[in-house]
């Protein structure tokens, strides 16, 4: 590997929904603040289902094209 073209690879404290980790990375501060906790996000845990703008006349259009897309297995 070259010398002195990679960003620096450190430990990350890592704050989420007041649980805090330590990780290895590459980002520039010492430590970050999750706005989002993954692992109750709907998009990963399959519970639940997102709320769609349907004032829009494209999402309308883009929904009616695809329907069911969005929507979740049981």
């Amino acid at each position: 590997m070259k010398k002195n073209i990679h960003p620096p690879y450190k430990r990350l404290l890592v704050k989420i929904s007041g649980d805090t980790f330590e990780v290895m990375s590459t980002y520039p501060g010492d430590e970050i603040l999750m706005d989002v906790d993954y692992r109750t996000h709907p998009a990963w845990t399959g519970k639940g289902r997102n709320v769609f703008d349907t004032s829009n006349k494209d999402i309308n259009e883009f929904n009616n094209r695809f329907p069911g897309l969005f929507t979740t297995k049981k």
